[in-house]
């Protein structure tokens, strides 16, 4: 009889403490989606503080690094308009795409229709366009001025959670700087006559390059080198004269491609015959991309410097697309 009895209320039972747990876990879910959802907010490179009741589910993006770090998170169909430059340079991320205007000046008609959530713009870009698109109800972030690594980390935190994609975002940050940090942690503790003394070509008529404030002198000290214009405590992207490079004469030379496809552009310059990085043969070319936006890309860039200054722990130099 008792057996009989604990299996009829077992068949009663049972059912029902399913359905309360399916229902629990329901409710759960809709809790975890209206906590990722929003409201969010996030501080800008301009300082302001920019929030959304949701994730931005249509977004402009006015930014080439940005866009980068939209495909990274897996977000691009989030993504309703790209930049004009990346659409006329051939940008594969921007095919499909017609361009909304650039820093310059934006197609604020292009963008009225569109009607997006969010613009992700570039910071010391057109204020008066900036004011029309708020005026039209469209928030705007405006992407951090980076000048090291650490701003990385913190963009794509920003970016994703703007669009809805933070638990990614945190993933591609724990990723990247899982990879950063073994490239710097094998030349942190090099002695600086150990390192070498490196030039970045940004252009060469008239020559410039990078000082101690910027993205791509992060770059060169986490890859294990020295910056000649950082050892002088030039800082910005400052003219800066044959003489003075003749005269430091560095141990490496780095040109990004589109000014220099092939070493040899600079390896035949003769106005550099007779600095230690043109008679060694230590002068790379690298793509422009991975060492002038500042995404999750900057992991190619290091890698490709730590090869050029460390060979023998990293090993031989080589192009990372």
């Amino acid at each position: 009889m008792v057996k009989k009895i604990f299996t009829a209320v077992s068949v009663i039972l049972i059912p029902m403490l399913a359905v309360a747990l399916l229902s629990f876990a329901g409710c759960k879910s809709d809790m975890d989606a209206g906590a990722d959802s929003g409201p969010i907010e996030v501080v800008d490179g301009a300082g302001e503080t920019v929030v959304l009741s949701l994730p931005a589910e249509k977004v402009v993006v006015i930014s080439p690094s940005a866009l980068e770090i939209i495909s990274g998170l897996g977000a691009m169909d989030r993504v309703v308009e790209v930049d004009s430059y990346s659409v006329t340079s051939g940008d594969p991320l921007a095919e499909g795409f017609e361009g909304a205007g650039d820093s310059y000046g934006l197609n604020i008609e292009k963008i009225a229709e569109l009607d997006p959530v969010l613009l992700i713009a570039v910071a010391g870009g057109s204020d008066d366009d900036y004011r029309r698109v708020e005026e039209l109800g469209i928030e705007i972030y405006r992407v951090i001025s980076i000048s090291g690594i650490e701003g990385v980390y913190e963009e794509i935190t920003n970016i994703s959670k703007l669009v809805g994609f933070e638990e990614k975002g945190e993933e591609l940050v724990e990723e990247l700087k899982k990879s950063a940090d073994g490239i710097y942690n094998e030349v942190k503790d090099l002695k600086n006559e150990d390192k070498p003394e490196v030039f970045y070509e940004v252009w060469n008529d008239p020559l410039m390059s990078a000082g101690k404030d910027t993205f791509i002198n992060d770059l060169i000290e986490k890859a294990g080198g020295i910056n000649i214009l950082a050892e002088d405590d030039i800082t910005g992207w400052p003219e800066y004269s044959v003489e003075t490079l003749i005269e430091k004469n560095p141990d490496i030379i780095i040109a990004p491609m589109s000014l220099a496809g092939d070493p040899s552009v600079i390896l035949n310059d003769e106005r550099f015959s007779s600095i230690d990085a043109v008679t060694s043969g230590r002068v790379y070319s690298v793509p422009d991309n991975p060492v002038s936006r500042p995404s999750q890309n900057l992991i190619k860039a290091l890698q490709m410097l730590s090869k050029a200054f460390h060979p023998e722990i990293f090993g031989e130099f080589e192009i990372i697309e």
